[in-house]
């Protein structure tokens, strides 16, 4: 067939990606979650710190509790995200 005179097909964008956005953001979460309470059974923020230091905004057991889950969050988030790719990706023939 001749393509002559005709524009080159454009491809679509993918129809699920609503949902592979959610099943990437889902698995990330509780993996981060799964990660976050091993990390934090085997460490506590407070005894990370040095004895008698006034404690800073940012070295509050809350804070080091939440920051730590977000950075386990991200880096699940981008292994998910480098699988789903390489899944979709269509090797050539």
């Amino acid at each position: 067939m001749s393509t002559r005179g005709r524009a080159p097909a454009v491809p679509e964008p993918p129809r699920y990606i609503g949902r592979h956005i959610g099943v990437l953001l889902w698995c990330s979460f509780l993996a981060a979650c799964v990660a976050a309470m091993v990390a934090f059974a085997l460490v506590d923020p407070d005894a990370m710190r040095g004895q008698g230091e006034a404690p800073h905004w940012w070295t509050t057991r809350m804070t080091v509790y939440a920051l730590g889950f977000f950075f386990f969050w991200i880096v699940a988030a981008l292994s998910s995200a480098l699988t789903l790719y390489m899944v979709r990706t269509e090797r050539p023939k």
